[in-house]
């Protein structure tokens, strides 16, 4: 269920019931009707099983493709944005948008329960899940080649939760893209993250890395990164990012 809206998704979507036996699956399904409006699909427990992880092995393919395309775009200077909405004009073509990876308890971990199910046989979700875990390290090392990170200009990154407007930060590519950052220069990282009121774990210990609000960020940062694309950041003004270098993962910004 979608994170801002569970009670809703759980009250209005379908429901897969698998039952290991007898009427397991028409019990279960008869108890969820007392909240449940969608419809009740019944079927082995292993059938259901598999539907769950598949569904959200199907997105992580499809998130991966958009984020292929774009560290291709990055390697070849052209807007990746541009490429998906002209191709998304085809009638059959539909794109997703391409961000810092993919985060969250499932979309995230539900593709390796496949993958070890049957090793040989799962090729296409092992890679989608290689270039999605690929992505942060391919972000950061866009942002680290920057020449104002020669220069030694602190560097913002807007937002650590997997998802906007939560304090999800569960396998945030957020987090490991600051980590890989970290990694790869000596500037100051300035974190902005309004769902928070400490770095976590993963970053709390890493030298120069700090959690601060979102006008002394801009205030000090030679480059931005959006990583999270909250409302208090997509929100600003165009003029907020004036005379910096930005690099919007998430194509939500509004740029001068």
């Amino acid at each position: 269920m979608l994170p801002g809206r569970v009670i809703l998704e759980l009250v209005r979507n379908d429901r897969v019931v698998g039952g290991l036996g007898g009427d397991c699956a028409g019990r279960t399904a008869e108890l969820y009707a007392l909240a449940v409006e969608g419809e009740m699909h019944l079927t082995s427990a292993r059938t259901a099983e598999l539907v769950k992880l598949s569904e959200n092995a199907f997105r992580d393919v499809n998130i991966a493709f958009a984020n292929e395309l774009a560290n291709v775009s990055d390697h070849l200077g052209i807007d990746v944005r541009e490429v998906i909405r002209l191709a998304n004009r085809h009638p059959r073509v539909a794109i997703l948008k391409p961000g810092p990876g993919v985060g969250g308890h499932c979309i995230a971990v539900d593709p390796w329960f496949i993958v070890a199910s049957a090793p040989d046989l799962t090729p296409l979700i092992k890679a989608a899940r290689h270039v999605n875990d690929g992505r942060p390290e391919a972000l950061a090392m866009r942002t680290a080649a920057l020449p104002e990170i020669a220069g030694g200009g602190p560097v913002a990154c807007l937002g650590l939760s997997y998802k906007a407007d939560i304090d999800d930060l569960r396998e945030s590519p957020s987090i490991e893209f600051v980590r890989r950052l970290r990694g790869m220069m000596n500037n100051p990282i300035l974190v902005v993250e309004p769902y928070v009121a400490e770095l976590p774990a993963a970053l709390s210990g890493l030298n120069g890395v700090s959690l601060t609000g979102i006008d002394d960020a801009l205030a000090k940062a030679a480059v931005v990164v959006l990583l999270t694309d909250h409302k208090a950041f997509t929100q600003l003004p165009p003029e907020a990012f004036a005379g910096r270098t930005v690099i919007d993962s998430r194509g939500a910004l509004k740029l001068p």
